[in-house]
């Protein structure tokens, strides 16, 4: 398999036009909240991920199926449970965005998937949690995204090693989760996988030696690229194969089943061979952590 990048060629669409439907979806997600949520509830709102990084390739984005990460950070607790741990607020919110999007991109190529994820209740649950660094995060409203400390790099390497064991338990539910979903059922699956396939490159690439700020800088080309350096090939290539046949999918309507297959298939062979990489680490470094 070539290891240079794909072209962003004529078969795809633009991106800079892709890139400012996922920035305005990211900025109706801040307008709505704020519109339920009194401001001075509210620390930060944030977006970050993919939609902030070089879209230097095709890997680096894909419609509908890659996300468009947005932190909340409240000031206290009870603030996010009372608007967004509800089911009737969260309907609201989910409507209202949905009108916005609408209202301000009435001819978008795409609509974006936004993935709204609460601050305080990421730090509570996630342990060994670290904050994106602040050259991938755009600040939407409020303070500026918190600076983290990568002071003690070998600690967050047993984080990483136990996070990619554990996202790869989910493998284990697919077959049964893929033999009755035909033809456009088999989006859903796609979906499960989307949030879980991202970060398995920057996490093998920590395992690896390579430095923690550094990996989380790198789009999925450089990700891509970095594996294929440090000898990671296994993983690279069920990577690299994972966003492409992602976007003959897409291209397709959401109608090439074989391409959505082709996509779940490597999607799993991402998380198996992160699975057994994290795996080893723990074996290695028994004494870390």
């Amino acid at each position: 398999m070539s290891h240079e990048p794909p072209q962003w060629g004529a078969r795809f669409p633009d991106r800079d036009q892709l890139r400012a439907e996922t920035r305005c979806l990211a900025e109706c997600v801040r307008d709505q909240l704020l519109a339920l949520i009194p401001g001075d509830q509210i620390r930060g709102i944030y977006l970050t991920g993919s939609a902030v990084k070089a879209w230097d390739s095709p890997l680096d984005y894909v419609p509908e199926v890659s996300d468009g990460d947005i932190h909340v950070s409240f000031r206290d607790e009870s603030s996010w449970r009372k608007h967004l741990d509800t089911v009737p607020g969260a309907l609201e919110v989910q409507a209202a965005i949905e009108a916005c999007f609408e209202s301000r991109r009435p001819r978008a190529l795409h609509r974006p998937r936004p993935q709204l994820l609460v601050l305080n209740k990421l730090m509570a649950e996630r342990k060994g949690f670290v904050y994106s660094p602040q050259s991938t995060v755009v600040v939407l409203h409020g303070e500026d995204y918190p600076k983290d400390d990568y002071g003690d790099p070998d600690t967050i390497r047993r984080h990483n090693a136990a996070d990619l064991v554990e996202r790869a338990e989910f493998v284990q539910q697919v077959p049964l989760l893929a033999v009755d979903r035909p033809w456009t059922y088999s989006r859903d699956l796609l979906s499960q996988l989307t949030w879980r396939i991202p970060p398995v490159g920057p996490l093998a690439l920590h395992l690896s030696g390579l430095d923690t700020k550094h990996v989380w800088t790198l789009n999925r080309t450089q990700a891509t690229a970095a594996l294929h350096d440090v000898g990671l090939a296994s993983l690279a290539n069920p990577y690299r194969s994972f966003y492409l046949s992602a976007w003959d999918y897409v291209l397709s309507g959401f109608t090439d089943t074989t391409a959505c297959r082709t996509a779940i298939l490597a999607g799993t062979q991402v998380l198996t061979e992160g699975a057994d990489l994290g795996q080893q680490w723990l074996n290695d470094n028994p004494s870390i952590g």
